[in-house]
């Protein structure tokens, strides 16, 4: 692993300012449209009906502010990527950003706070929404207030990610670095913009994501020569994707190494300092298998909690039909949810891995954007994309209140 081990943690201090500037947001009228799934029952409301591809925040992200109010997805109905909210309320869809205003990566919804945490002009900042909802004809009002958090070094080139920590006191962020293939994962707290860099790298890394329990540890992919699935892995040699680094100095480490041929992919921290993540051995170029699986940090023991299937006679439409490809856990701990190549989204139970198909049929093998499927706070919806109608829309499914009542 190429990793650049430095000195000294590197602290800038970027001197706070109050809040760099308002706006009102332009508010459009609903376009959901509510439909039940003949699979489970499950409500699904497709929160978006435009033509252009709108698509849900990568579930690393959270989608939902923490009190539910509204939820955060990219549209490109304007020609270009612009974040838009979606009001629980009423429905409505919010622009929420300046038109104009280039934002760097995704944005994050709070973990504890109902703010939107975003990045641009190589800094990072705090936005806080302000929502009236109208009533009768009247529509609701949007305003955000935006506050600098901090500055980003010189060095940084393009966003590599932004999560806020779990106890909501710092933001992780990572970035490529200016005139090399390289790039550094670093923390700033939103106190006094301070950036610690955690570690650096000859190599982009990527899929960053704060831990749920510890406040300075990080989960990233490494971005070397093990991307999805070990190659030619030597006796003796750790092969990994998923690797962690924290504030204490030392080298970033691996928390799963595979073996030749394995796969691992998608990762997802969940509750318990555990981590969700996609992976199986079986491969006959794109028949490939892939359970979700659970590791538990403090125990090393890996187990799966959503079994896939493969069987060298089948297609690769049918194989894919039977396994997963990216995983997220739910907040509370109930559950975790995978969606697969065809749009199909399962749901397994944290206490007895027993699974059940919540939705179905969101996507066409080979076409299509992925689901992403990702969690509310509360643990009983899950938003992902679906183009089931020929176009990327932002759909949300709330589980039935039968298996919420449930213990599996």
């Amino acid at each position: 692993m190429k990793t650049l081990l430095l000195p000294t943690l590197i602290l800038l201090l970027i001197p706070r300012i109050s809040h760099a500037e308002s706006w009102d947001c332009e508010v459009f009228p609903s376009e959901r449209e509510v439909v039940t799934d003949p699979t489970s029952g499950a409500k699904l409301t497709l929160i978006t009906g435009n033509s252009a591809e709108d698509l849900n925040l990568y579930f690393h992200q959270r989608s939902w502010l923490a009190d539910g109010s509204l939820l955060i997805f990219r549209t490109q109905r304007g020609g270009a990527s612009e974040i838009f909210g979606y009001l629980e309320a009423t429905g409505e869809l919010v622009r929420l950003q300046r038109p104009g205003q280039a934002i760097a990566g995704d944005p994050c919804a709070g973990r504890r706070d109902s703010r939107i945490y975003v990045i641009h002009d190589q800094a990072a900042y705090s936005w806080k929404p302000e929502i009236k909802i109208g009533s009768g004809d009247k529509p609701s009002t949007v305003r955000i207030e935006e506050t600098l958090i901090g500055k980003l070094p010189e060095r940084a080139a393009s966003s590599l990610g932004l999560n806020d920590n779990s106890d909501g006191t710092a933001l992780v962020s990572g970035f490529t670095l200016r005139g090399s293939n390289g790039s550094e994962i670093v923390l700033m707290n939103k106190a006094d913009g301070a950036v610690k860099t955690l570690a650096a790298f000859e190599v982009v890394v990527t899929h960053l994501q704060a831990s749920w329990e510890d406040p300075d540890l990080v989960l990233f992919a490494h971005g070397g020569r093990v991307s999805d699935r070990a190659k030619d892995v030597q006796a003796g040699e750790v092969a990994a994707r998923m690797y962690l680094v924290d504030s204490s100095g030392k080298a970033p480490w691996p928390i799963y190494p595979q073996l030749d041929g394995e796969l691992v992919t998608h990762e997802c921290w969940w509750t318990e300092n555990r981590v969700l993540f996609c992976s199986g051995i079986n491969r006959d170029g794109h028949e490939e298998e892939a359970h979700v699986k659970e590791i538990d940090l403090d125990t090393g023991i890996a187990r799966i909690i959503g079994a896939g299937c493969w069987w060298p006679t089948g297609t690769p439409a049918e194989v894919s039909k039977y396994n997963w490809w990216h995983c997220a856990g739910s907040p509370c701990g109930r559950f975790a949810a995978a969606d697969n190549w065809h749009g199909d989204i399962g749901i397994f139970s944290g206490k007895t891995a027993r699974a059940r198909i919540l939705t179905q049929n969101h996507r066409t093998y080979g076409h299509g954007a992925h689901p992403h499927v990702g969690w509310n706070k509360e643990g009983s919806k899950v938003v992902f994309t679906s183009t089931r109608r020929g176009n990327p829309d932002v759909c949300v499914a709330e589980l039935p209140e039968s298996w919420l009542r449930e213990g599996w």
